[in-house]
C-alpha cells in the first residue's frame, strides 16, 4: 500500500510539473499519432460527462472514416447523456451554489438529538419521559414519537423584537438561523407541529440538503435534455423535485400561513414519487417564483439580501461584485450601525452614493424584486405583505444605465435580466471558457453567441463549441500551434523624469484604443483607501506599480473589464507592455514565459467529474465525498494545481484499491492520465 501511495503521488507530482508549462515555452510542432481521432473522440466526451469504452470509440471512428457517420452525429450522441445534462451543465452554470452544501436552508442546529433509544426526543437539553409529549412527525405520520416540551412548541411561528438581539426590523421566523438552538440562549421555538422544522437525526439531515441540490441539478437536466428556452430555467414555476425538496416547499407554506395542524398538507407527501417529478410550485402571491432563483438550495445560499442578489448576477450575468472604493467612512455615512446586511432601510441612498453606483444600482434596485423573501437568517419562506407591489428599475453598469422596469416580483426580475445581452454573453462565456478555454478566439465566441441567440438552448452553443474544439484538435495536429515569441528590441525602461515608466508610442496608441474609454481622469495612487478606479491611462509616464498591475490584469484575463481580448491581441498587448517595463534580455524572457503562458496548468475538468472518469476507468463504485474547495470554482478558474492533482491521485488509488482488479500500478497508470483529468489534454 506504501508503494501504491507513493506511485499515485509521484504521478501528480509529475503531471503539475508537465502541466504547469507556459504556452509560450511550447514546441512549434506537436506530435500526432495514429490514435489521434480517437483520443479527440475520447477527449469531447469527457467533457460531456460521458466515459467511451475504447471499442465504442473505434467504431465512431470507423463510421466517420467510411462517411457512414458524421461529427456532428457523435456530438449529438454524447450531447444527449444524462451526466452532461445532471452534473456537467449544473456545475457550468451554478458552481459552488449547487455543488456545496446550503447552510442557511436547514440549520444544522434543527437536528433532533436520541439520548438513548426509549428517552424523548429534544434538542437543547434532555427531559424526563414522564415530562414528554406524543407527536406525529412529519417524516412517518402514522408512527408517534416522544419529544421534550421544549423541542415542540407548535405554536410558535415568529420572534418577537424584545426575543432576539439583532438590530433589525426584519420579520425573525421560528424555521431561521436566528430561531434555532444555535443562537438561541434559552428555548424560543421548537420543532413546531408535527416536527416540521426539525429532521429526525443527522442522516436525515444530510438526505434533504442532497434533495435540495439535486432539485436544481434535475431541473437543469430537465431544461436540458427536453431542449427548453435557457431563460425558463430562471423564469419557470416548475421544477423538478424528490419527496424530501416537496416537503421543503409545504413547510414554507405551512410556515407562511401559520398552520396549526399541517396534517392534511403533509399526508399529500405518500403521493409525491419518491424519485421526483416535474411540477408546479403553489404560489401566496403571482409572481413569487422564478425558476431556480427561487429554488431553496440557491435563494438561501448566501444569506443577506445584497449576497443573495449579487449571486444572481453572478450566475445570471456572470458579474461579480467590485468594492473598490467602498471605505468604512463611506459605509457608515449610510446609516449609524455601519450594518448593510441587517439594515436596508438606506438601500436607495447606497444605490445613489458615489464610488457604490456601479454595484449598488444592480444590487440594490435588483432585490426590491424579492422582498418578498427576508434575509435567510431571518426567514425561510416567503411571506406576501413584505413584497413591494408597483413596477422596479433594473440597471446595468451603474446608475446611469436603466434597462428598463417590471412588476417587482421575482419572476418578474428574472423576465427582465434574462432579455439583456449580459445573461447572452454570460452564457456564451460559460461553453466558451469550459470547452475552449484560453484557446477561444473572438470569432470562436461569436460563434457560440450565434447559437445562443438563434436556438436559445442549452444544447445549441455546447455543440458549436465542440465543433470548434475539434477544429483546434486538428490544427493542433498538423503543427498549428504558436511557436515562442523571439526578442524585440524596445526602448529600455530607464525611469523617466519623474520616476515612473515612459509609454512608448506603440503602447500609447494601444492603451488608447484599448483602455482609454474608461481610464482617461482618475490620476494614480497605491494607497488602499484611496483607490477610486479606473486610472488615468492617457500619460506619457506612469508609475511603474500601475503597469506591472495592468499587464498582470491583461494577461490573466481580468481587463478589458467587458470581456479578455483575443488571444493574437493579448499576447501583442502583454508584449508591449512587458517590453516596456523590462529592458534585460534575461528578465523579458522570464516576464514573457509568465505572462504569455499565464503561468498556469492546462484547465481541469470539473473535479466531480474527474472522480467519476477515475472510478469508471477503475471499474469501481463512485464514492464521491471528498470535501473540495474545487466543487465551488467557475471553469475559466479550473486548473491542473497540485491541489486537483493529489485529490485525484487519492481517488485513483481508492478507486484501483477497491476494484481489486488487475495490478494497482497498472490501473493507477489508466486513471489518471491526462485524457481523464484535462479538458484540452494536448
Amino acid at each position: 500500500m506504501n508503494r501504491a501511495l507513493y506511485l499515485a503521488l509521484a504521478g501528480a507530482a509529475s503531471l503539475v510539473a508537465a502541466c504547469s508549462s507556459p504556452v509560450a515555452s511550447a514546441p512549434a510542432t506537436a506530435v500526432v499519432d495514429e490514435h489521434s481521432t480517437t483520443k479527440l473522440l475520447g477527449a469531447m466526451a469527457a467533457l460531456t460527462g460521458f466515459v467511451a469504452e475504447p471499442l465504442y470509440l473505434d467504431g465512431w471512428v470507423r463510421r466517420i472514416d467510411r462517411g457512414e457517420a458524421t461529427l456532428d452525429a457523435y456530438i449529438d450522441e454524447i450531447l444527449s447523456t444524462q451526466r452532461f445534462s445532471s452534473e456537467i451543465m449544473p456545475s457550468l452554470l451554478f458552481g459552488a451554489f449547487v455543488n456545496v452544501r446550503n447552510y442557511y436552508a436547514v440549520p444544522s442546529a434543527f437536528i433532533l438529538k436520541h439520548p438513548d433509544p426509549a428517552g424523548p426526543l429534544y434538542l437543547r437539553a434532555p427531559c424526563a419521559a414522564s415530562e414528554a409529549v406524543a407527536v406525529h412527525p412529519w417524516w412517518e405520520l402514522a408512527a408517534t414519537v416522544s419529544v421534550c416540551p421544549d423541542a415542540y412548541r407548535p405554536e410558535k411561528w415568529t420572534l418577537t423584537a424584545g426575543e432576539q438581539s439583532y438590530r433589525t426590523k426584519m420579520l425573525l421566523s421560528c424555521d431561521s438561523q436566528v430561531g434555532s438552538p444555535e443562537l438561541e440562549t434559552k428555548s424560543l421555538c421548537g420543532c413546531g407541529p408535527n416536527l416540521i422544522r426539525c429532521m429526525r437525526d443527522e442522516d436525515q439531515y444530510n438526505e434533504l440538503n442532497r434533495s435540495l441540490m439535486d432539485e436544481v441539478k434535475h431541473t437543469t437536466q430537465y431544461v436540458v435534455q427536453h431542449d427548453l428556452p435557457m431563460a425558463s430555467l430562471f423564469t419557470g414555476n416548475e421544477t423538478f423535485r424528490d419527496r424530501n425538496a416537496q416537503f421543503y416547499y409545504l413547510r414554507q407554506h405551512i410556515g407562511a400561513k401559520e398552520i396549526q395542524d399541517p396534517s392534511a398538507e403533509l399526508a399529500t407527501l405518500s403521493s409525491w414519487p419518491e424519485d421526483g417529478k416535474w411540477a408546479p410550485r403553489e404560489e401566496l402571491s403571482p409572481g413569487q417564483h422564478a425558476g431556480v432563483l427561487t429554488a431553496p438550495q440557491i435563494l438561501h445560499w448566501l444569506p443577506d439580501r445584497r449576497q443573495r442578489q449579487r449571486g444572481f448576477y453572478e450566475m445570471m450575468w456572470c458579474n461579480l461584485r467590485n468594492s473598490f472604493g467602498a471605505t468604512t467612512h463611506k459605509v457608515l455615512e449610510l446609516n449609524t450601525t455601519g450594518n448593510i446586511a441587517f439594515v436596508h432601510d438606506s438601500w436607495e441612498k447606497l444605490a445613489h452614493t458615489e464610488l457604490c453606483t456601479n454595484c449598488h444600482a444592480r444590487l440594490d434596485y435588483g432585490f426590491q424584486f424579492f422582498l418578498g423573501y427576508p434575509d435567510s437568517r431571518a426567514s425561510t419562506y416567503f411571506t406576501p405583505s413584505l413584497q413591494s407591489g408597483g413596477s422596479g428599475a433594473l440597471y446595468g453598469r451603474d446608475i446611469s444605465d436603466l434597462r428598463g422596469e417590471a412588476v417587482r416580483t421575482p419572476v418578474g426580475f428574472a423576465k427582465l435580466a434574462t432579455q439583456q445581452p449580459e445573461f447572452s454573453a454570460c452564457m456564451t462565456n460559460h461553453f466558451a471558457s469550459y470547452v475552449l478555454g484560453d484557446q477561444a478566439t473572438t470569432a470562436d465566441e461569436a460563434a457560440i453567441a450565434a447559437a445562443v441567440a438563434k436556438v436559445g438552448t442549452f444544447k445549441a452553443p455546447m455543440r458549436v463549441a465542440l465543433q470548434l474544439y475539434a477544429e483546434k484538435w486538428r490544427q493542433a495536429g498538423k503543427g498549428g500551434v504558436t511557436p515562442p515569441p523571439t526578442e524585440v528590441a524596445i526602448a529600455s525602461s530607464t525611469p523617466g523624469p519623474k520616476g515612473g515608466v515612459v509609454v512608448n508610442p506603440a503602447l500609447h496608441t494601444t492603451l488608447g484604443k484599448l483602455c482609454n474609454d474608461c481610464h482617461d481622469k482618475t490620476p494614480y495612487t497605491s494607497d488602499p483607501d484611496g483607490n477610486e478606479v479606473p486610472f488615468d491611462f492617457t500619460g506619457s509616464e506612469l508609475p511603474r506599480s500601475l503597469m506591472v498591475a495592468m499587464v498582470d490584469r491583461v494577461a490573466f484575463g481580468m481587463m478589458p473589464k467587458d470581456g479578455p481580448l483575443d488571444e493574437p491581441q493579448r499576447e501583442a498587448t502583454v508584449e508591449l507592455l512587458v517590453d516596456t517595463l523590462w529592458s534585460d534580455p534575461a528578465a523579458r524572457l522570464e516576464a514573457r514565459r509568465y505572462y504569455l503562458g499565464r503561468g498556469r496548468a492546462l484547465p481541469a475538468q470539473q473535479i466531480d467529474n474527474a472522480f467519476d472518469m477515475i472510478d469508471q476507468r477503475a471499474h469501481a463504485r463512485p464514492n464521491l465525498q471528498w470535501g473540495a474547495l474545487e466543487r465551488g470554482i467557475w471553469s475559466d478558474q479550473a486548473t491542473m494545481t497540485p491541489g486537483f492533482l493529489t485529490m485525484s491521485a487519492l481517488e485513483a488509488l481508492r478507486a484501483c484499491t477497491a476494484a481489486g482488479k488487475g495490478g494497482l500500478d497498472d490501473c493507477l497508470a489508466r486513471t489518471t492520465t491526462l485524457d481523464t483529468l484535462s479538458r484540452w489534454p494536448r
